[in-house]
Formats: C-alpha cells, sequence, structure tokens
C-alpha cells in the first residue's frame, strides 16, 4: 500500500511531494524529530513531513495540517500501519487456499462498502464480495448466479461495448438504463498477456472513490490471486500461438526445436491438453461469455483453434454447455479431440478434432471418440486393393439401390432391432419387412451366421 493511502487515513488537509507519495509503507520506518517525521528506508533517511496548525504554501515540501500533537499523530499514523500490514498477511494468506479469488474478497470487504466483483477475461465470475451495503445490487444478482457477465447474446449491447472497449489498466464508470445502480469497470493485465475485470457496483456513492482507492491499492494482491486461475504453459516471450501454428504447419518439427523454444519439456506436460476446434471460414468471432476465452486461441485455416486444459468431465460438460447455443446461432460446428500429454503431439490431435468436425452431426459439438470407429473406416476405405474382400452382393446392392443399401446398413448398426430401424429411416414397419424380404430373395444377402453377419455388416460400413 502506498504511503499517501495511510496518510488520507489520519488527516484530511495534506500535501505529499510525488516521490513520497508513491512509496509503499512496507519498508518504511517512522521517527518523530520536532514538528515532523522523519521517513527511513533501512538506515537511511529518505524524506520527512513537516507537521504543522496551518498548511504550508510550499509544494516542494511534504506536511500535514492537524491539530493532534506531532507524537499523537505519529501514533496514529503507525497504529493503521500496523493494522495495514496485518490485513496485507491475511491477503497474502489467501493465496494458499483453495478459491483465493474468493478466500481474498472475504479479506477486501472488511474495508470497503460497495460490492466488488472480479471477472476473468472469459467474463467468468471468479469471486464477488458482499459489501457493507448489501449483497449485490440486483442488477448483478443472475450473473453472480449464472457465474458469467452474459453478453455472448448481445442481451445488452451497452455493456458488449464497454467490455470490448476498454483499454487494459484503465477503469471507467458507466451508467445504464437497463442497471439501477452505476458501476465501475477496470480491466486490469497479467504479466503473460492475459487479463481480468474489476466491477465494482456503486451502491454507497460517498465510499466510493474510498473503496476504489483501498482496491487499487491491493490490485498486486488480487492480480496474483487471479493468476492461479491462468492457463499454465506459456512460451518464451509468450510466442506459444506461433509455435504451435508452426507445429501445424511443419509436422515434422522436431521435439528439440519445441524444448527450445519452451520454458517447459514439452514431454511433461502439466496436465492433459485437448484440441478444440469451431468451423469459422470467413470471421474469427470468439464466443464470448464461456470458459473457452480463458485458453490460448489462434486462427487457422477454417477453424477457430483452442488448446483446452483436459484435467476433468466437468471442463469439457461446461464446454459443451456453454457453446450449444452459439453453434445453433451461428449455424457452425464444433470437435474435440481426445487428449494428450505431449505438446509434439498437437498436429495429430488437431487433426482429430477436425474429423470430428467432418464426421459429426451439423451445428452441435462433436467429440473425436464418439467418430473414432468412422474415422478408421475412411482410412480403410482409403486402400483401394481392399475391394476384392469386400462382400460382391453388397457392392452391387450399393450400386443398384442405394435405398435397400441404406435400410441394410442402418438395421445392422441398430442390433437388427425393427422398431428403431423404421423410425430412423421413418418408414412403417412393415415397408421395412418388404425390403429386409426383398434384400434375401434378389440379392441373396444372408446374414444369420455369425460369421456371415460379421462380414456383411464390415462391407456395409467399408462400401460407404
Amino acid at each position: 500500500m502506498k504511503l499517501e493511502h495511510i496518510v488520507s487515513k489520519v488527516a484530511k488537509d495534506y500535501h505529499l511531494t510525488n516521490s513520497l507519495r508513491e512509496l509503499d509503507i512496507s519498508p518504511l520506518n517512522f521517527k518523530l524529530a520536532g514538528s515532523a517525521f522523519q521517513i527511513y528506508q533501512g538506515n537511511k533517511m529518505v524524506s520527512k513531513i513537516i507537521i504543522s496548525p496551518k498548511s504550508l504554501s510550499n509544494k516542494q515540501q511534504s506536511w500535514i495540517r492537524t491539530t493532534r500533537t506531532p507524537a499523537a499523530l505519529l501514533n496514529l499514523l503507525q497504529k493503521e500501519i500496523i493494522n495495514y500490514l496485518g490485513w496485507e498477511n491475511q491477503l497474502a494468506d489467501a493465496l494458499s487456499y483453495k478459491h483465493p479469488v474468493q478466500r481474498i474478497l472475504q479479506v477486501i470487504q472488511v474495508k470497503i462498502t460497495n460490492s466488488l466483483l472480479i471477472f476473468d477475461s472469459s467474463l467468468k465470475l471468479l469471486g464477488h464480495s458482499e459489501g457493507k451495503a448489501r449483497l449485490v445490487s440486483d442488477d448483478w444478482l443472475k450473473t453472480v448466479e449464472a457465474g458469467y457477465i452474459r453478453v455472448a447474446d448481445n442481451a445488452n449491447e451497452h455493456l458488449v461495448q464497454a467490455v470490448h472497449s476498454i483499454r487494459e489498466g484503465n477503469g471507467k464508470e458507466y451508467r445504464f438504463t437497463d442497471f439501477n445502480q452505476p458501476f465501475y469497470l477496470q480491466k486490469i493485465g497479467l504479466r503473460n498477456s492475459d487479463h481480468f475485470y474489476l466491477v465494482i457496483v456503486i451502491v454507497d456513492r460517498p465510499n466510493f472513490e474510498k473503496d476504489k482507492s483501498t482496491i487499487e491499492s491491493v490490485i498486486d494482491k488480487i492480480s496474483a490471486t487471479v493468476g492461479l486461475h491462468n492457463f499454465p504453459y506459456q512460451s518464451q516471450g509468450n510466442n506459444l500461438e506461433g509455435l504451435l501454428r508452426d507445429i501445424l504447419a511443419r509436422p515434422n518439427i522436431s521435439v528439440s526445436e519445441i524444448k527450445n523454444r519452451l520454458q517447459f519439456d514439452p514431454h511433461q506436460l502439466k496436465r492433459p491438453l485437448s484440441v478444440l476446434c469451431i468451423k469459422a471460414p470467413t470471421t474469427n468471432i470468439q464466443p464470448l461469455g464461456t470458459i473457452l476465452t480463458r485458453f490460448i486461441s489462434f486462427h487457422y485455416d477454417d477453424y477457430n483453434v483452442y488448446m483446452v486444459e483436459n484435467s476433468s468431465p466437468v471442463i469439457t460438460k461446461t464446454i459443451m454447455q456453454e457453446l450449444a447455443p452459439y453453434l445453433i446461432r451461428n449455424k457452425t460446428s464444433a470437435g474435440l479431440s481426445n487428449s494428450f500429454t505431449h505438446l509434439h503431439q498437437f498436429n495429430q490431435f488437431y487433426q482429430q478434432a477436425v474429423k470430428a468436425i467432418r464426421l459429426g452431426e451439423a451445428n452441435t459439438f462433436n467429440q473425436y471418440h464418439d467418430y473414432i470407429t468412422l474415422d478408421l473406416l475412411d482410412h480403410i476405405r482409403q486402400d483401394q486393393s481392399l475391394n476384392s474382400y469386400l462382400s460382391p452382393q453388397i457392392q452391387k446392392l450399393a450400386k443398384e439401390n442405394s435405398e435397400l443399401f441404406k435400410t441394410l446398413k442402418l438395421f445392422l448398426l441398430n442390433h437388427e432391432n425393427k422398431k428403431q430401424t423404421a423410425l430412423a429411416l421413418q418408414i412403417h414397419r412393415s415397408t421395412l419387412d418388404y425390403r429386409l424380404n426383398k434384400l434375401e430373395q434378389e440379392y441373396e444377402i444372408n446374414y444369420n451366421a455369425p460369421r456371415e453377419y460379421l462380414y456383411v455388416f464390415l462391407s456395409c460400413l467399408l462400401v460407404g
């Protein structure tokens, strides 16, 4: 915390030189010398503050106007410093707990009146203070309950514009018609090129500036706690994105080159990863308000490519749930690869994500492991020499009667369940029976014996 913040707590009228104003109080010591405080850093006196019953006009000096005696004021000042240092220890301790952002907010809320909300760069709510005024104003309750600022659906265009336009390091106060209370929004950068957002809901206007000052005085602690949620893999010069592009463009890139360009061994990833692709041929619109914006992403070929953490089924489930409306609204599809633990495998698993899109259903979320059999069949089909092994009857059927071929294939895929097959084909049960009889009589296709069943089934899958 800066010295000025402590001085402002013990005096209303004061002046500090620029060099004093920015001093951090932690390493400072104060010594009473007549009607002044001498300020030491270690054994070196760096400045002094004059204590006076009236304001001084000299801007080259630091002074405090007070009716208290210098000794009484020094005692008060030191008490504030002790209280603050104890508070700072509590803030530091929060880093060692689970859910550190919420823990640090519990410490901060004792010092502030208005409600504070902290969001990561994906607009996910990491935590909120309860404040002294009330929990959170009604405007933000849905956000607290949902866990995200919901701007992806453009439910509030003004809020979307605010989030997109605010510059890193700057804060701005907003008042929108959709919100009963004004709020202060600030975007704060992190060391790994990520960022997060602070929102102060201004319920108690007289204490707003004081609350903002308190929050800004411990912004480094808040940044540290938010940093614990960040993606764990960063490369030299923040160029991991460039390296991933190289791995896609150069499938034979050596492991040693990857290692030389990273701060970590590519064979020892901290957590399993997966590649997620969203088809986006003409635009690079990111789905805001989802977990995805927490992860490294870039545009490659016709896809938005994400390297996502895959350490828990909850992450995949969250991505699926949050992407569903986005995919439907934008009429596009997503594909998720299996997990991998070696970074040099990134290209291989990117191909899996792309294949999940190509083999999967339109306008939805497809996982590669659901389509791995179809991918295997595609590989087998590419070997033309295998045609001689396929059933001649099935090949003839596929050429002459695509309707009957589709009926047989679906019938076998549905484990010979006539009800499910008729539903899938949207035909009557009697129509299905007619087609199955025709298959046996006209094309002499028999699959009663286990070996015959397997041969016919594989032929159906490989023919098309």
